[in-house]
């Protein structure tokens, strides 16, 4: 079970665990964003911080249709008291969890400031 709070902007918001490169793990606060299918997208200060190594780049279609090119990285995390490597997408927003990282999970937030958000796995 993970928890998180609901800001004031209605933005569901979550911590995560991630390790660096040499093992220490960092909390990231990040948004849930139901709008991005991918698993965790992360700015680029987030990513040197942590020291990941670019996989690759592959092309990704936004919401509005257009096509950017995006660069990939991998990581490790603590996802639901499990460690997991996921799939990072190097982002200029802030840091977000997509869908992809929330499936097979139940999803409760309620959607006022201050309010509680829940991921329980299914």
């Amino acid at each position: 079970m993970m928890t998180g709070r609901v800001n004031w902007q209605l933005e569901a918001i979550i911590n995560i665990e991630i390790q660096d490169t040499m093992g220490q793990s960092h909390t990231i606060q990040c948004t849930l964003d139901t709008g991005f299918n991918g698993e965790l997208a992360l700015p680029l200060r987030v990513i040197e911080r942590l020291g990941l190594v670019p996989d690759d780049a592959l092309v990704v279609i936004l919401a509005n249709g257009d096509r950017i090119m995006m660069t990939r990285y991998s990581a490790k995390l603590d996802w639901q008291d499990q460690p997991i490597e996921a799939e990072v997408l190097q982002t200029e927003q802030e840091s977000a969890i997509g869908m992809a990282l929330l499936e097979n999970s139940n999803l409760t937030i309620q959607v006022w400031d201050g309010g509680h958000v829940l991921i329980e796995p299914r």
